[in-house]
């Protein structure tokens, strides 16, 4: 039974049975969910240590810079005075405007903000690694410390422009506590260093077709780490011998003491993350007496550092006939979750014509996924955004939307009751858990008109 006060661990097969005597794979949701928000128990927070670090190159000179001073504005409107901030441009060169320090009465860090000017090439690694370094000696003081980095082009100058490389970085500054959100603008910047570089650093990745529908994705990494409830999720499963686990999900997965552990995104109040397994489970376990089949303990800590206590879960099946297993319906939810990870291999499939320009096999991975995911509207929402972006044959912008849509659909974080809710209801949910049909373009309209210039 669920309870939405206290953090659990549910599990949940796509039948609650087995085919008895029989070899078979079934697949299996494990979810983590977070607590409501409480409004009435707001607690005091450590502060939060961030590293604005903004691509100044000459190719965001005009509206798309003009457009991130405004996000960074927005995010240090809603610290607190005691939150602790930086500043920090590149081009070919490394400057930081505002060093790393509490942000008080703002002031120093809207003068710098004002005299952000563009200029020439791009060491995104440079921009990067002097963001991290300013935050990384408070990171024990911090209930968050975080470089949130946005550029629109290449990483062309500098110590290091490979992308393995500068993501592998990242991952050594999250094991550090340093996690990294990253924001594409545009056509043309490197989709696979922005996305290693969020997905290996702890953090978030984001893109904005144009600079106007950058302040969404800004907007929501701030809600979510507002609502931030659990960090450094990971997700230990363990089955008895014979049984095979596969996961079907492209989350990290590290191994401690050779034993493989999932991890799972940061989950914000009122959200849970989720992992989709496959069980490959021998026909000796399918007994009508029944068998445990999985266990799945997680540990994780608050933003504070605190460790959350989470009960561990099992799932015990007992075996039926194959005719009275057939009349058995499949769980809604776990066929809308392997919906959504079959519908980003589609993605990844049409990303991979669009590099050869091959618009023709796009057109019928589209038509197919219409006939397969006719009965997931937010998939069809997104396969519907994806043929209009064909219609342009713009292979740069398609591949961003693909790839970013894809990661959307394998490794968010979602609404506890999101079952139950139409995609048009998304609106009235927090930003973090939309299911937005294009992860381009902004599409609600949140009051950004209101936010000063």
């Amino acid at each position: 039974m669920q309870n939405n006060n206290i953090p659990q661990v549910l599990i949940t097969p796509l039948k609650p049975a087995l085919i008895m005597g029989m070899a078979q794979k079934l697949p299996v949701l494990v979810r983590v969910q977070a607590p409501d928000p409480d409004p009435a128990q707001k607690k005091d927070r450590k502060p939060y240590h961030l590293s604005l670090v903004i691509d100044r190159s000459g190719s965001m000179s005009g509206e798309p810079l003009l457009e991130a001073i405004r996000c960074a504005k927005h995010i240090v409107d809603r610290l607190e005075s005691t939150d602790v901030a930086s500043l920090i441009v590149f081009d070919d060169r490394v400057k930081t405007l505002a060093p790393a320090k509490p942000v008080g009465d703002r002031k120093a860090l809207y003068a710098a903000l004002a005299h952000v000017r563009s200029g020439g090439s791009t060491n995104l690694h440079g921009g990067w690694q002097t963001g991290a370094a300013e935050i990384l000696d408070g990171v024990k003081q911090a209930a968050l410390a975080r470089v949130i980095l946005l550029s629109d082009g290449n990483a062309n100058v500098g110590e290091t422009t490979d992308t393995n490389e500068i993501a592998a970085l990242c991952a050594v500054a999250a094991e550090k506590g340093v996690t990294t959100s990253t924001y594409g603008l545009g056509r043309d910047f490197n989709e696979e260093l922005m996305v290693e570089m969020g997905k290996r650093g702890g953090g978030n990745h984001y893109y904005g077709d144009t600079a106007a529908d950058l302040f969404e994705p800004f907007a929501e990494e701030f809600d979510f780490i507002s609502n931030l409830y659990a960090r450094h999720v990971r997700l230990a499963l363990a089955a008895p011998e014979g049984v095979k686990i596969t996961l079907l999900n492209d989350y990290p997965v590290e191994q401690r003491e050779g034993f493989p552990l999932v991890r799972l995104p940061d989950i914000p109040l009122g959200a849970e993350a989720w992992a989709l397994v496959e069980l490959e489970i021998p026909a000796g376990m399918a007994l009508e007496s029944g068998n445990q089949l999985l266990q799945a303990g997680v540990t994780a800590s608050t933003p504070d550092g605190s460790p959350i206590a989470i009960p561990d879960a099992t799932l015990t099946l007992k075996a039926m006939s194959p005719q009275a297993w057939e009349a058995l319906l499949q769980d809604p939810l776990v066929v809308a979750r392997q919906t959504e990870l079959e519908a980003g291999k589609f993605l990844d499939l049409a990303r991979a014509a669009a590099e050869h320009g091959d618009w023709a096999t796009i057109q019928k991975i589209i038509a197919e996924g219409r006939l397969r995911f006719a009965d997931n509207p937010w998939v069809l929402e997104v396969l519907e955004g994806m043929a209009e972006i064909a219609k342009d044959m713009d292979s740069a912008r398609f591949r961003k939307e693909a790839m970013y849509s894809s990661r959307k659909m394998s490794s968010r974080v979602s609404a506890k009751e999101e079952l139950l809710m139409s995609t048009a209801e998304d609106g009235s949910v927090p930003s973090f858990l939309r299911r937005k049909k294009s992860q381009g373009k902004a599409q609600f309209d949140d009051g950004k008109d209101n936010i000063g210039q």
